[in-house]
C-alpha cells in the first residue's frame, strides 16, 4: 500500500490499520519537547494559572490535598457558600496536580504543572492521530501546533485562554483524545489486542467521571463525534459490531454503576435548570461560539488553524483511498455545521444558559490541528514534488518540528512574558484580612466561628452584573494584592458566602437573590451579585464579617476601614451569627418556595427561634439546645450539642440528600432541609455527630442530587418572584 503523499512526509492515512513503527521514537521526542518547554513556561509564570479563575483553582486543588478529601466521593466545600456541597472536581487525581503538590513549591507548581499536561496532552494527540492512520509527521506537527496554540505561550494564549486558567482542562482533553483513539483502533484484529483497549477506554472513562464530571460532559460531542466516525469507518461488519457492542456496554456501565444518574444530578440541580430566563447570559456573541471568530478578541490563530482544518477535511472527502481519515473529515465538518448554527441560534434567540458553546469546541482544537497538519503537509508534498526536491526523513522532520515549537515557544514567552491581568497570587493580606483571619480562620480540628460576605460594589449607582464586581476586583488586586471575595480570603482561612461554580443550586440561587441581592442586579450561572444587606438574613448563614464600599445603617458593629482607590472599604462584623448555634423551637410550615421566602424577608421572623421545615412540630415540643459547636475536619463537620429533651439545631450549611450522618455516639440525629437553603437537626439530650457529603459516580449515593432536585422542584423554588423578598429592608 503506498503513501499519497512523498514517502518521507509520510502526510497520507492508511486505508486500514495504522501502523505505528517509529511509535516510540516520536513519543520521546514530544517528551522531550514538553520538558523543553520548561524554559518558556518559566518566563510566563507570571501567566500561570492566572487571574480570578487560575487563582480559584490553586486554591481549590491547594485545599483538597490538605484535607485529603475522599477519592470516590465529592468533598464538602465548607469554604464557599453555604459550605458548597458539590464541586465536581478532584485535583487529587490529577498526576499534574499531584506531582506539583509533593515536589513543588509556590515557585516551581506552576511549572511542574504545566509541563505535565503539555506532555499528557501531546502524547494522546500523537496516540490519536496515528489511530487515525496519520502519519509520524503530521501527527508530530498537529501535537505542536496544539501546545503552540493552547498553552501560555501567546499573550497569554494564541486562542482562547482555558489553559491558561485551568490547565487542568488538559488533563481531562488528554483522557478523551486516548478514548478516542484507543475506540478507532478497537475491533481491527483480535481478541487479545481488544481487551487492552477496552481496558484503557475503559479506564479513562472512570477516571475522567472521578475527577472532572463537568469535563466529561463537555466531552460528549467529542465521544459523539468519534463514536460515528469509528463505527462508519469499520473494515468490515464484525469490526462496526464489537465497535457498537463496546457502546453498548459502556453505556450500560455508566446506568447501571450510577455515572448516569450523577451526571444528570448535575445538570438538572442548578439556578440555570431553575432560573433558565432570568439569569444573564454574557457569552451570547460570537466570540464565546467558535474560535473561527476570534481574529479580533484573541489574534488570528483561532481562525487559521480552524479554516486549515477545514481545507484539510475538504481534501480528505476526496480522498476514496484512506477511508478512516475521510469518514472522520465528513462528521467534523458535519459537526462544524451543527455546532455553528446551535451558536448562532443562541445569539439570535438567547434560549442557552449552559457552557458557552466554544467551552465544547476545546475537545476537538486537536482535530482541528491535525487536519490542519494534513493540509500543509499535503501542500508542501506538492511543492516539493513539483521542484523535485528530496525531504529529509521522517525522522529528522519530527526533530526539527520539536525544535522549531519550542524555538517559538520560547520566543513568544519572551515577548509576552508579563501578564497584566492582575489578581495576585498569592494574595498579600490586609488590615482587613489579618483582623478576620484571627477571629473565624479555619483549619482541620478548627471550631466554625462565622464566615465573611463581600458586598463590594454597592457605591454604584445603577443596575450591575458580575463583570462590574469582577473589573473592581482586579482593580482592587492591582492595588492592594488582593480582591478579599475569594481566594484573598481563603488563602487566610476565611470562608466566604460567595460562591463561583457552575453546579449553585435554585436553592442557593433563590435565597440569595431574593434576600441579598438588588432586585434590578443581574445573576449569572455560576456567580453572585449580592449588595444588599441584611445583617439577620446574613446571619442566619453563619456570616459574621461584611466588607462593603459603602455605610451601613444596621445595627452592626464598624471594626476597621481602607481607603482605596476613589472609594473606602468597611469591615462590619455582625452581632450573634449563626455558629451552629441556633436553636429554634417554633416551626413554620411552608407549602412553597416563595412562601418560605416570603417568611423569612418578613422583619418579624427570627431564625434563631423560628423555623421553616416540611413537618409542623406539632407532636413535639421543642427545647433550645446549649453548648451547640461545630468543628471543622476538612471533608466533613462534627456537630456537638447538649440539651435537657428534644431540640433543633440550624446548621449555617447547605442542605443536600448527599449530606450523610458518617457516625454518630448519641441523640438519635436526623437532618432535613430547614429554611429552604439550610441543614436542621433533631437530635435529644446530646448530640455528638459528623457529617459529610457521600455521593459518588460509582454505586455511592450517585442519585442525591436528582432527588435534591424533585424536592425543590415540589416546592415550587424557581417559580419563586424577585417581589418575594421585597420585605425585607433595603441598605
Amino acid at each position: 500500500m503506498t503513501d499519497v503523499v512523498h514517502p518521507a512526509l509520510h502526510a497520507s492515512i492508511r486505508l486500514r490499520r495504522p501502523a505505528f513503527g517509529g511509535f516510540l521514537f516520536d513519543a520521546g521526542v514530544l517528551l522531550l519537547w514538553a520538558a523543553g518547554c520548561a524554559i518558556p513556561f518559566y518566563f510566563k509564570r507570571s501567566q500561570l494559572l492566572v487571574g480570578f479563575d487560575g487563582g480559584y483553582m490553586r486554591d481549590l486543588a491547594q485545599r483538597q490535598f490538605d484535607w485529603h478529601i475522599p477519592l470516590f466521593s465529592t468533598s464538602l466545600d465548607f469554604f464557599q457558600g453555604q459550605g458548597d456541597v458539590f464541586f465536581p472536581v478532584n485535583f487529587t487525581l490529577f498526576p499534574a496536580f499531584i506531582a506539583a503538590s509533593r515536589f513543588g513549591n509556590e515557585f516551581t507548581a506552576p511549572i511542574i504543572i504545566y509541563v505535565i499536561v503539555l506532555a499528557e496532552i501531546s502524547l494522546a494527540i500523537l496516540f490519536f492521530a496515528r489511530c487515525l492512520g496519520a502519519s509520524r509527521v503530521v501527527s508530530v506537527g498537529a501535537a505542536v501546533a496544539t501546545g503552540l496554540t493552547m498553552f501560555p505561550f501567546g499573550n497569554p494564549t494564541l486562542i482562547y485562554g482555558i489553559l491558561s486558567l485551568s490547565p487542568g482542562a488538559g488533563s481531562t482533553i488528554a483522557a478523551a483524545l486516548a478514548i478516542g483513539g484507543a475506540y478507532v483502533a478497537f475491533g481491527y484484529t483480535d481478541l487479545a489486542t481488544d481487551i487492552p483497549l477496552a481496558a484503557v477506554i475503559l479506564a479513562l472513562f472512570l477516571w475522567s467521571i472521578l475527577a472532572s464530571a463537568t469535563s466529561c460532559i463537555l466531552s460528549a460531542p467529542f465521544f459523539l463525534l468519534c463514536g460515528i466516525s469509528g463505527i462508519l469507518a469499520a473494515r468490515d461488519t464484525a469490526e462496526r459490531w464489537r465497535k457498537i457492542g463496546l457502546v453498548l456496554a459502556v453505556l450500560m456501565m455508566l446506568v447501571a454503576t450510577g455515572p448516569a444518574l450523577y451526571m444528570a444530578g448535575l445538570v438538572v440541580e442548578t439556578a440555570a435548570t431553575a432560573f433558565p430566563l432570568e439569569l444573564m447570559n454574557d457569552r451570547a456573541t460570537f466570540m464565546f461560539a467558535s474560535i473561527l471568530f476570534h481574529w479580533h478578541s484573541h489574534g488570528p490563530a483561532g481562525p487559521i488553524l480552524m479554516c486549515l482544518a477545514i481545507a484539510g477535511a475538504l481534501v480528505s472527502i476526496f480522498d476514496q483511498k484512506h477511508r478512516t481519515i475521510r469518514i472522520f473529515a465528513i462528521t467534523l465538518l458535519t459537526y462544524l455545521g451543527s455546532r455553528l448554527t446551535f451558536a448562532v441560534l443562541t445569539i439570535l434567540f438567547d434560549f442557552w444558559r449552559g457552557p458557552s458553546p466554544l467551552y465544547f469546541e476545546f475537545f476537538v482544537v486537536p482535530l482541528y490541528a491535525i487536519f490542519a497538519a494534513l493540509f500543509l503537509a499535503r501542500s508542501l508534498e506538492f511543492v516539493l514534488s513539483v521542484l523535485g526536491r528530496k525531504s529529509p526523513s521522517a525522522g529528522t522532520l519530527t526533530l526539527v518540528l520539536a525544535a522549531t515549537g519550542l524555538t517559538c515557544a520560547t520566543a513568544m514567552a519572551l515577548a509576552t512574558r508579563q501578564s497584566d491581568y492582575g489578581f495576585n497570587f498569592p494574595p498579600k493580606p490586609t488590615a482587613f484580612t489579618e483582623l478576620i483571619a484571627q477571629q473565624t480562620a479555619l483549619a482541620p480540628g478548627a471550631q466554625f466561628r462565622g464566615r465573611t460576605a463581600n458586598m463590594v460594589g454597592r457605591t454604584i449607582d445603577r443596575k450591575i452584573a458580575w463583570p462590574d464586581l469582577h473589573v473592581r476586583d482586579r482593580a482592587l488586586s492591582r492595588e492592594i494584592g488582593n480582591e478579599m471575595r475569594v481566594v484573598g480570603l481563603h488563602a487566610f482561612g476565611i470562608p466566604s458566602l460567595f460562591e463561583y461554580v457552575p453546579t449553585i443550586t435554585p436553592a442557593y440561587y433563590a435565597m440569595t437573590s431574593r434576600l441579598l441581592a438588588r432586585p434590578d442586579d443581574s445573576q449569572m450561572r455560576s456567580v453572585s451579585v449580592l449588595r444588599h444587606i441584611n445583617s439577620r438574613i446574613l446571619a442566619m448563614f453563619g456570616v459574621r464579617f461584611v466588607i462593603t464600599d459603602a455605610p451601613v445603617t444596621e445595627a452592626v458593629t464598624l471594626r476597621a476601614t481602607m481607603p482605596v482607590q476613589a472609594a473606602t472599604l468597611f469591615l462590619y462584623e455582625i452581632e450573634r451569627p449563626n455558629l451552629g448555634d441556633y436553636s429554634p423551637t417554633i416551626v413554620v410550615q411552608p407549602t412553597t418556595a416563595t412562601e418560605a421566602v416570603r417568611q423569612l424577608a418578613n422583619a418579624d421572623f427570627d431564625p434563631s427561634h423560628q423555623i421553616i421545615a416540611a413537618f409542623t412540630g406539632d407532636d413535639d415540643q421543642f427545647v433550645p439546645a446549649s453548648n451547640a459547636r461545630i468543628t471543622f475536619e476538612g471533608a466533613s463537620l462534627r456537630v456537638q450539642a447538649d440539651s435537657t429533651g428534644r431540640s433543633i439545631l440550624l446548621l449555617p450549611l447547605e442542605f443536600s440528600r448527599c449530606l450523610q450522618i458518617t457516625s454518630s455516639e448519641s441523640g438519635d440525629p436526623a437532618i432535613f432541609r430547614a429554611d429552604l437553603l439550610e441543614t436542621g437537626v433533631i437530635f435529644s439530650k446530646r448530640l455528638d455527630m459528623y457529617l459529610a457529603v457521600r455521593t459518588g459516580p460509582f454505586l455511592l449515593n450517585p442519585g442525591c442530587r436528582l432527588r435534591d432536585y424533585f424536592d425543590v422542584t415540589a416546592l415550587e423554588v424557581g417559580k419563586v418572584p424577585v417581589s418575594a423578598g421585597a420585605a425585607s429592608s433595603e441598605q
